[in-house]
């Protein structure tokens, strides 16, 4: 099953596998039953969220079974695959199947797991909705994604979240414009693709913005994309980058409450973070492979940062460099790791968004001075 699923309540199936790297169609999946399902909820509806480094399949299949509370007659349970950690399949095609994903499914879907999930596919509980994702770089052959294709197509539907390319990302900016009684010329659109990539979230989220910035006027043009998106986020990301390169706390906290005054959402900044931590990443392997040099890298993660700059580019090639020289790639994981766990607080918790993100920062900057020590236990 591939594209948008269909979200009607006479056609709703019981349960859901979003595998892929565009996860963004998962939530939107959600966002959208949440949408069809508060009205008979009185307008409230709240759904569980479990991830499977916290959660045994026992105890979530005992939740769903469960009879959900009388002003709640729907009942929705996401469960999250833990994402794998850069590099960590290196080395593991002997694991089992062909990219070792058998090793690290046998963990978090073992044999009992599946014997669990098999019953429960058999005869699944009415008003109950199972919407499981394994977000990432995830091969149609890989354990999970085979053993969800194996359970009955009347119970499960199996939905592979691929990017999307340049042609489908832009046809929904334009749904998104029109929505909004907006449009997008041609050249707005490249432009808009140009700046942002392959990311479905922040398009539409920059459309968004767009169609407030141009006011009264109906259509949204190139010089409108480049005043409103492209320098607000070459600055906003170099400001957060610096403040990480140089591990200035009290300028990334800053930043982050410049972000938030905005209307960024908590996801948004995590994965300006993790955009950071993966360039470096990125940086120390084509180091380490001599596949390119180091003005090749700075250019390819930094091209709003030119040599032109001076003093500017020079200290902000010394302090990212620095980054990936003065950590270790089992620390960048490490700290990848704990961001990702900073996630799932963010999305299962109360917790204060800002604060939350305040204290990732403040740990990150006390580690690359070497004042302490990561670890990727939980924040």
């Amino acid at each position: 099953m591939a594209g948008p699923v269909d979200i009607r309540e006479d056609t709703l199936l019981a349960g859901y596998l979003f595998y892929g790297e565009e996860d963004f169609l998962a939530e939107e999946f959600i966002e959208g039953l949440k949408r069809m399902m508060a009205p008979s909820a009185g307008g409230e509806f709240h759904l569980t969220r479990m991830d499977l480094d916290e959660w045994k399949w026992r105890d979530i299949i005992d939740t769903a079974r469960t009879a959900p509370f009388l002003f709640e007659p729907w009942r929705v349970l996401v469960v999250r695959f833990p994402e794998r950690k850069p590099g960590s399949d290196r080395g593991r095609a002997k694991a089992g199947g062909p990219d070792g994903d058998d090793e690290k499914g046998a963990k978090f879907l073992s044999v009992l797991d599946q014997k669990i999930l098999r019953d429960y596919f058999a005869g699944p509980p009415s008003k109950t909705v199972l919407v499981v994702v394994k977000a990432g770089r995830v091969r149609k052959d890989d354990a999970a994604v085979r053993f969800f294709h194996s359970l009955p197509k009347a119970s499960v539907a199996v939905v592979e979240m691929k990017p999307l390319g340049p042609a489908a990302l832009m046809k929904r900016a334009d749904e998104a414009a029109r929505a909004l009684g907006k449009t997008l010329t041609e050249a707005g659109k490249r432009r808009l693709f140009e700046i942002i990539g392959p990311d479905l979230r922040l398009t539409l989220n920059e459309v968004g913005k767009l169609a407030v910035y141009i006011g009264d006027r109906k259509g949204i043009e190139e010089e409108d994309v480049s005043q409103a998106v492209a320098w607000q986020r070459s600055y906003q990301a170099y400001e957060l980058d610096d403040a990480l390169a140089a591990a200035d706390f009290a300028k990334g906290a800053a930043v982050l409450n410049d972000l938030f005054a905005e209307g960024e959402r908590p996801e948004q900044v995590v994965g300006r973070l993790a955009g950071f931590f993966r360039s470096v990443l990125a940086a120390q392997a084509w180091l380490r492979e001599k596949s390119r040099t180091k003005d090749d890298i700075f250019r390819e993660l930094f091209p709003y940062i030119s040599k032109n700059f001076g003093d500017l580019y020079r200290r902000k090639y010394a302090d990212f460099f620095g980054v990936v020289e003065g950590l270790s790639a089992a620390e960048l994981n490490a700290l990848l790791n704990k961001l990702r766990q900073v996630d799932v607080r963010l999305k299962t918790t109360d917790a204060a968004p800002k604060r939350v993100l305040e204290i990732f920062l403040r740990e990150f900057c006390l580690a690359r001075k070497k004042k302490t020590i990561i670890s990727s236990e939980g924040p």
